[in-house]
């Protein structure tokens, strides 16, 4: 049974690659950590490379945009620990959302935009058997980025310029359950997170204050083994995307984003080939959600993808490594039509358990 306990550990290192799902989602909101025996801390960090580009309609004649997004980094850290035989703790630091755009063709050259975002989680789980546990905690959020907009004299287009919203802190919390049989090695997790509502103090071209939400949302995480050697595992994150908007004061557009809510499913397999190294991938769907392009930040519309990656442990360490590779769904606007996108990403993470 020794092969299989080595790949009940692994599955927490699984999601060092990024979902870049719908909205502004970067990496899931994972809390897997939470289930690594005893003492254990991690740190991962990747980079994404997306292409997105498209024929924009919206500024005059029609014209190509060239590649709009920049690299985009990602990171999460997290420690875990053991009160006694029914509690235990996690803290994890990751950036949830972010986006970066950058126009540097036509009649848009130099627009840009971005979104940041950091979240601090602390999490306590109490055992109620050996079976079922609860899990929550509060998540205290940092929101912020800048744009570039339309700016408007007596009504009509004068040009764009740049409106700042400032980093902003806001609380959250986090609430879930689980199932286990531990004899078995299987484990089903539910978890929600709450919504996180800002006030961001807005300047530059509009002035005032801009509330944005970030979106509610539910994960679902499945794995169990197949064989000594075999373990599978199952996703599934719903976010309301659909109730995130952002709106500045006086801006006559109406909001910059026009998400609806999205539906990110994965599927995937992690395979021992020694006491020392493991391979894993896995497949990722996102259905479309009929977004229309009105925006410059509307420019995909689901997605489609595989991660394969490899595990290598020796003594307490673990090192992560994956590739992921994903091509984003069309979307079309009064903004612009976008089509044949995708982005690819690599990521490492390193734990250690003491």
């Amino acid at each position: 049974m020794k092969t299989i306990k080595l790949l009940t550990g692994f599955f927490g290192c699984l999601f060092v690659t990024p979902a870049m799902g719908g909205g502004f989602d970067i990496l899931g909101q994972p809390n897997d950590v939470l289930f690594e025996p005893g003492r254990y801390a991690e740190f991962g960090f990747g980079l994404g490379s997306a292409d997105v580009n498209g024929d924009i309609i919206a500024a005059g004649p029609p014209f190509a945009s060239g590649d709009t997004a920049p690299t985009l980094p990602f990171y999460n850290g997290a420690f875990k620990s053991d009160i006694n035989e029914q509690f235990s703790g996690a803290v994890i630091v990751d950036n949830p959302y972010g986006r970066k755009l950058e126009y540097n063709r036509g009649p848009l050259s130099g627009l840009s935009g971005e979104v940041e975002s950091i979240a601090i989680t602390g999490l306590l789980r109490y055992n109620l058997s050996d079976r079922f546990s609860v899990f929550g905690g509060p998540r205290l959020q940092r929101l912020g980025g800048n744009t570039d907009i339309s700016v408007f004299a007596g009504g009509v287009p004068a040009g764009f310029a740049n409106v700042e919203f400032e980093d902003t802190w806001a609380l959250g919390y986090v609430v879930g359950g689980a199932f286990e049989i531990p004899e078995a090695h299987v484990r089903i997790a539910v978890t929600y997170n709450s919504a996180i509502d800002y006030d961001l103090d807005t300047s530059g071209a509009y002035v005032g204050t801009t509330n944005v939400k970030t979106p509610q949302s539910v994960n679902i995480d499945l794995q169990a083994p197949i064989s000594l050697s075999t373990l599978v595992f199952a996703t599934v994150r719903w976010a309301e995307w659909s109730e995130t908007t952002i709106s500045p004061p006086g801006y006559p557009l109406g909001s910059l984003t026009h998400f609806n809510d999205t539906t990110t499913y994965r599927l995937g397999a992690v395979q021992m080939f020694s006491e020392n190294w493991a391979g894993f991938t896995a497949l990722t769907y996102e259905p479309k959600t009929d977004i229309s392009a009105d925006a410059p930040i509307d420019a995909t519309d689901g997605l489609w993808g595989a991660t394969l990656g490899a595990i290598y442990t020796k003594d307490k360490v673990k090192i992560t490594s994956a590739v992921t590779y994903y091509q984003f769904g069309d979307a079309s606007g009064s903004f612009g039509n976008f089509a044949d996108n995708d982005v690819i990403s690599g990521a490492v993470k390193v734990g250690y358990a003491f």
